[in-house]
């Protein structure tokens, strides 16, 4: 029999382990290590909101449009004031949008995914908006729906890339 150092207990190829650790009393603390997270959903998010922040202030221009076209619509001619209420309307619809893609931007900042589920959702509602407004001034159909397929799709990409890595949809949090 081999001779085994005391403390250590034996394993099973016959060698000693090491001692333990002595017992560091009730205020001992245990090493806890974390991992660093992935800075791809801040940079993500960060500039999905920069661009939402772009569409509030076009769809404020186009709220500010809408309200002076209708404001002078006496002015301009007839039909003018029912175009001007359309375009406000158009605008707050923009606004409301624009105002939840930056929520949604923040949410992605703060590795949560439902922001990401919000950000795809919105790019689903503007591609189908993208269509009604294409068909509505009269661009060809399969036009228009390249267009809005292709733009739409590359930002959906774009977002839905913390998701995809499974490394970074592992560090967001539900």
């Amino acid at each position: 029999m081999e001779e085994v150092d005391e403390g250590a207990a034996p394993t099973l190829s016959g060698t000693p382990n090491a001692a333990p650790a002595a017992d560091a009393g009730a205020y001992s603390q245990t090493e806890v290590q974390h991992a660093q997270r992935s800075p791809v959903p801040i940079i993500i998010g960060a500039i999905y909101s920069i661009f939402q922040v772009l569409g509030v202030l076009a769809s404020l221009a186009v709220l500010v449009g809408g309200a002076l076209l209708a404001g002078f619509a006496s002015e301009i001619g007839d039909g003018a004031a029912e175009a001007g209420i359309l375009v406000t309307l158009l605008g707050a619809v923009m606004l409301a949008l624009s105002c939840v893609g930056v929520y949604a931007g923040v949410l992605i900042i703060q590795y949560q995914k439902r922001g990401i589920h919000i950000a795809l959702g919105l790019l689903v509602a503007g591609f189908v908006l993208n269509l009604v407004m294409n068909v509505a001034s009269g661009v060809p159909v399969t036009q228009g729906l390249i267009g809005s397929l292709a733009s739409n799709g590359f930002c959906g990409a774009l977002v839905a890339i913390p998701l995809l890595v499974s490394s970074i949809s592992e560090q967001m949090d539900d």
